[in-house]
């Protein structure tokens, strides 16, 4: 969470020419509730049964597509299983104290929605981070320009396309 993903993937289909979409977006037009709404009232398990579906539903889809997903969403074993089969997937990450100066002082985090935020991003990343490695790529959004980093990201990409499709 506040890494740039719904910033550096709408860059990325831009300059691709993919569709962007936004699971959390998706999944609140779907459930017409915010991702707040939805945890008060069903709580995270619910969301994260949802969460994983659309995921599946977007993936499956036979369209060049920027995903972006949210944070909990690469946790979900059939989630990453699907991604690995049917994407190239990228781990954006920055340092805590980045995350902090992004996101701390708003309320439309759940799971920050308590009083050490500092303490919930830490035991997050303690927990995720060994997850998220599993990514294909994985890029440090904190000390470059968004420009940059796009620029990086789909030249990662297509070394990688090359990579699995040689000539």
């Amino acid at each position: 969470m506040g890494v740039g993903k719904t910033t550096i993937g709408s860059k990325l289909s831009k300059k691709l020419g993919y569709y962007f979409i936004d699971s959390d977006r998706e999944i609140e037009d779907r459930e017409r509730k915010t991702i707040p709404e939805i945890f008060a009232q069903n709580g995270e398990k619910y969301f994260r049964e949802v969460e994983e579906n659309v995921i599946e539903e977007i993936a499956l889809r036979d369209e060049e597509i920027v995903l972006s997903i949210g944070g909990g969403g690469f946790v979900s074993e059939k989630t990453r299983k699907i991604l690995s089969q049917k994407a190239i997937t990228i781990w954006l990450h920055a340092p805590i104290n980045e995350i902090l100066r992004r996101v701390g002082k708003r309320n439309n985090r759940p799971l920050l929605n308590q009083k050490n935020k500092r303490l919930v991003l830490e035991d997050l990343a303690k927990q995720r981070n060994p997850i998220y490695s599993q990514a294909d790529l994985k890029f440090e959004t904190a000390i470059q320009s968004r420009e940059i980093l796009t620029t990086k990201i789909i030249n990662k990409i297509r070394e990688l396309k090359n990579e699995q499709n040689p000539s």
